[in-house]
């Protein structure tokens, strides 16, 4: 009769359930406490209030809570496989283990259900404390707590069975809490390396995407966002069938490289030999990153391609190296140069690639055909990116876009923007076309700059070496976002930060250009299309030689101070619409215009200080009799010798 073996060993388990209570004892109590202080503030809430809408939302508040969430998942997980798996790294313990009248199959599978039992069970004790009491409770909506039990469990499943994993490829305790929470942030610091690197030699990068997608491969990470997808009712169910999978994976793996390790790897940093190059390798890139960024940022070495490459290539033989002497465990590892000088030769290349641009990136502007809408602005504003690709809407983050008439506590962002909505965003946010002449001229002015940028750079270089009054007095800043709107629903986007010499103007004629372009000034300038009727108020603040400030409200001939004020402002240089004048003033008056706008989170006034350029607005002032010149006090900034606007005082 053969003989029948079984996959699962009732008295291992129980006697790892015995030996690690303290682990399922203290998670259940620190969740329990979690737990209760959400409970204690849903209470807190459900006794103000006896509205059914109000209490229909409460059930998501659990959504909000992540901080602690994270630590609970980035430690328990991680300490249960530990726990379980423990003798793996001890000699004699796991030869005493294997011993045992049990296959490598019973262990492995009776251990994982131990570890997975401890990792568990305090998730779903408090998770039923939780739905009982939303029960109780009488809260209309409680299924946003199975929510949250269901994502922090697909989490406790993948984190673990990532830690056993882990745990397999070495034979030392440190090395495997050490490599789980590496590869657990290993993404988005690859990412913020990369963009790094990308801002410092391509000419008008964009560092501000952020990629959901790539945030997802670090589930603690991405946990915030996680919870609020799920919030707003639009969660990623991709994401958790990925995580699912993932785990899945990792256990297979995990199983089958337990059966494959062999006894003697215990204490040793690296358990399989096939993972020793790709270890090594891992290792000497991330500390090229990671020693490398911060020799550059102590240096401030941005820019310069050679300095990069020695300062990563510095950190990438630490790392090399050092991973060489943690396998081998001995210190005479520098006969292995050879594979180092491969990878600083790759390393090198890939940063001269990125400086030298030959994937085309800064050349790149889109043809007209290519673009759908487009946007340009002096400052990279996310609202722009809603603006154009209202798909991107966020309720929680975005909320302040949609015009309300509500207080903010009050008001409870849409789920979606409808098309009303999507124009009127679009019409606040100046510098946002989609007109053929408009696109035209901002594809030239885009054009030039890429084109010029060796000029640009001189420029750099010549303003940081020139004193600061030459500085003032040569050069120009123009700070530029484009971004445009393709057809296939991408972005294309380009961010530059200029100084113009005073000898090259070309720039500023091409800004000038566009805005003279119909509707294009006063899209940044929206006092320009106001009439009397648009208008709440009008101040004028002024300081007068005796140190009085005095605020005069203008209430009669509105449309006549408008058309002299805004005659003012159309003789001016139309840069200053959106780089503003940055001249001295005579006089220290200042102009504010509030308009008759009762949506609350909307541009609702305009403010000026009058310059030299605003003779007609300072003649009429005082034609009026707001002030006379002779009483008002000179501005501390203004230079003497330098006339003011000629204004007449009588």
């Amino acid at each position: 009769m053969p003989l029948k073996t079984s996959s699962f060993n009732c008295g291992i388990f129980k006697n790892n359930i015995k030996r690690f209570w303290l682990i399922t004892f203290s998670y259940t109590f620190f969740m329990f406490l979690y737990v209760m202080s959400y409970i204690n503030r849903l209470t807190e809430r459900i006794s103000r209030t006896t509205d059914y809408e109000v209490l229909s939302d409460l059930g998501f508040l659990i959504l909000y809570s992540h901080d602690g969430m994270v630590v609970f998942l980035g430690v328990f997980p991680l300490v249960a496989a530990l726990a379980v798996f423990s003798y793996m790294h001890f000699q004699k313990n796991t030869a005493m283990i294997h011993s045992l009248p049990v296959t490598r199959s019973t262990l492995f599978v009776t251990n994982y259900l131990s570890g997975l039992f401890i990792a568990g069970v305090p998730l779903i004790f408090n998770s039923l404390i939780l739905v009982v009491f939303e029960i109780i409770a009488g809260i209309p909506n409680p299924s946003y707590a199975w929510i949250w039990f269901g994502i922090n469990l697909v989490l406790t499943f993948l984190l673990y069975n990532f830690a056993v994993f882990v745990g397999m490829f070495t034979g030392h305790l440190a090395a495997q809490a050490i490599f789980f929470y590496i590869f657990n942030f290993l993404a988005p610091f690859l990412e913020s390396v990369i963009k790094s690197i990308l801002n410092d030699f391509l000419f008008g990068y964009v560092s501000y995407t952020a990629s959901r997608t790539f945030e997802a491969w670090a589930p603690l990470y991405h946990l915030e966002s996680f919870y609020r997808e799920f919030r707003l009712d639009n969660g990623n169910i991709a994401v958790i069938a990925g995580y699912v999978i993932a785990a899945i994976v990792f256990l297979t793996a995990a199983y089958y490289l337990y059966r494959k390790r062999h006894m003697e790897v215990a204490t040793d940093v690296i358990s399989f030999s096939f993972i020793k190059p790709v270890f090594k390798y891992s290792v000497a890139f991330c500390s090229a990153a990671l020693i490398g960024s911060i020799i550059v940022l102590i240096l401030d070495l941005y820019r310069n391609l050679s300095a990069y490459i020695v300062s990563y290539l510095i950190g990438g033989f630490i790392g090399y190296f050092s991973a060489e002497m943690l396998m081998r465990k001995t210190f005479k590892v520098f006969k292995s140069y050879k594979g180092y000088i491969v990878f600083a030769l790759i390393l090198s290349l890939f940063l001269c690639s990125v400086s030298y641009d030959l994937y085309g990136y800064e050349r790149r502007v889109p043809q007209y055909g290519e673009v759908e809408i487009m946007g340009l602005s002096t400052y990279m504003d996310p609202a722009i990116r809603i603006a154009l690709k209202p798909e991107e809407y966020d309720p929680d983050m975005h909320r302040y876009l949609v015009p309300i008439r509500e207080y903010p506590g009050a008001y409870e962002p849409p789920k979606v923007l409808n098309p009303q909505q999507i124009k009127e965003i679009r019409e606040s946010i100046p510098g946002i076309s989609d007109d053929y002449e408009v696109i035209t001229k901002v594809r030239e002015i885009h054009s030039y700059i890429a084109e010029n940028k060796k000029l640009f750079r001189e420029n750099e270089k010549l303003f940081d070496n020139a004193s600061i009054q030459q500085q003032n007095d040569l050069f120009k800043y123009r700070n530029l976002y484009f971004i445009y709107k393709l057809e296939d629903g991408s972005f294309l986007e380009r961010q530059y930060s200029l100084y113009i010499y005073q000898d090259n103007t070309e720039l500023d004629k091409l800004l000038r250009e566009y805005l003279s372009l119909p509707g294009v000034r006063e899209s940044y300038m929206p006092i320009l299309k106001k009439n009397a009727k648009d208008i709440h108020r009008i101040y004028v603040s002024f300081e007068t030689k005796d140190g009085h400030y005095q605020d005069f409200e203008i209430t009669q001939n509105i449309q006549d101070f408008l058309d002299v004020y805004k005659k003012d402002l159309l003789t001016e240089d139309p840069l200053n619409s959106i780089y503003g004048d940055g001249k001295t003033y005579e006089y220290d008056v200042h102009v504010r215009i509030e308009f008759k706008n009762d949506l609350i989170n909307r541009m609702n006034s305009h403010s000026n200080r009058l310059s030299d350029h605003f003779e007609n607005t300072m003649n009429y002032l005082v034609k009026k009799g707001v002030f006379r010149l002779e009483d008002l006090m000179k501005a501390e900034d203004y230079i003497k010798g330098v006339p003011a606007a000629k204004v007449v005082s009588g």
